[in-house]
């Protein structure tokens, strides 16, 4: 069954990473010819039978907190930064596709997947991220300091009139909404949320050929490595219900705000979730903790995002 489990996952992936500087895959990560969707999905079904954690589990437990597959000192913007001196540049950067990946630190936990497809199609890829600082129109609560997080305001202000000045031919925006805050103690309703998307969305879709926003990561019920050491036998005791680990999260704002300002949307949900949202999918350690995908996982994930970038698209002049 544990073969089984592997060559299902692994069906669903691309060979090799291409270019650039991204950490050697590990054997369990080595990458196969293409397939739908139905390969990834059926992996994602498939790991509810799992019950212990396997022993090639990658990346280990101890080190899934690391596993982010990019510098993030030098590529996002530090909590007091206003900007970027200059955005990190992957995939082939003299490439005629322009693309922007754009967002808070569920950017950073997509840009493995967004890199490797870049590398493979030639795009010139320019990542602007920012910690804690999602893309609505907002001014959040810093709730580390516990103040205005007014340097996420300018942040956004700099990444908009990056695009403004560019013009690409694809942004794609990802952000955390779970746990949102306008002051404190004062949560982010779903409807501000998506009214702040819509307008950032707007400006973006006047500026950019393609905009497409990638709905948000379900949240489990506890840190995934640490559940897993203490469950180390009995993997569903760290999995979590679909219906309360999507509950936690606004895709349903995300999505209508693409819709209200002409952008696209693509679900992940899929990818991660059947009746249950489980840690492990074949022997690959899925969250890095409660929020954040593993990079080893997110890479795995770049054929299905390819092809769902591809659908999401509104523009009629093709895909970048």
């Amino acid at each position: 069954m544990r073969s089984l489990l592997l060559f299902v996952l692994v069906s669903a992936l691309l060979t090799g990473c291409g270019g650039g500087t991204p950490a050697e895959p590990q054997p369990s990560e080595r990458l196969a010819p293409p397939a739908a969707l139905a390969g990834v999905v059926a992996a994602v079904q498939a790991a509810t039978a799992i019950r212990a954690v396997p022993s090639d589990l990658s990346p280990a437990m101890a080190t899934a907190g690391d596993d982010l597959g990019f510098d993030q000192a030098k590529c996002e913007a530090a909590p007091a930064a206003d900007r970027l001196d200059e955005p990190c540049v992957f995939g082939d950067p003299a490439g005629t596709k322009r693309v922007f990946l754009y967002g808070d630190s569920h950017a950073g936990m997509w840009l493995p997947a967004m890199r490797m497809i870049a590398e493979q199609e030639h795009w010139r890829l320019e990542f602007f991220g920012k910690p804690a600082c999602p893309a609505p129109r907002l001014t959040f609560w810093n709730q580390q300091e516990s103040r205005p997080f007014t340097e996420c305001d300018r942040f956004r202000d700099f990444v908009l009139a990056r695009v403004q000045q560019a013009r690409p031919d694809l942004v794609v925006v990802t952000n955390e909404s779970y746990s949102q805050k306008l002051d404190r103690g004062v949560l982010i309703t779903p409807g501000q949320w998506q009214a702040g998307l819509t307008a950032t969305l707007t400006t973006l879709v006047g500026s950019a050929s393609r905009v497409i926003v990638l709905g948000d990561t379900p949240v489990l019920d506890q840190s995934a490595p640490d559940c897993l050491a203490a469950h180390a036998s009995n993997v569903s005791s760290c999995s979590t219900s679909t219906t309360k680990a999507t509950a936690r999260v606004w895709n349903a704002a995300d999505e209508a705000a693409a819709r209200a300002s002409g952008a696209g949307y693509v679900s992940v949900l899929p990818w991660l979730c059947s009746t249950i949202c489980t840690p492990v999918i074949g022997n690959v350690l899925v969250y890095q903790n409660q929020f954040h995908l593993t990079a080893t996982y997110a890479r795995m994930m770049h054929g299905v995002l390819e092809e769902a970038l591809a659908r999401a698209g509104t523009a009629s002049d093709g895909t970048p």
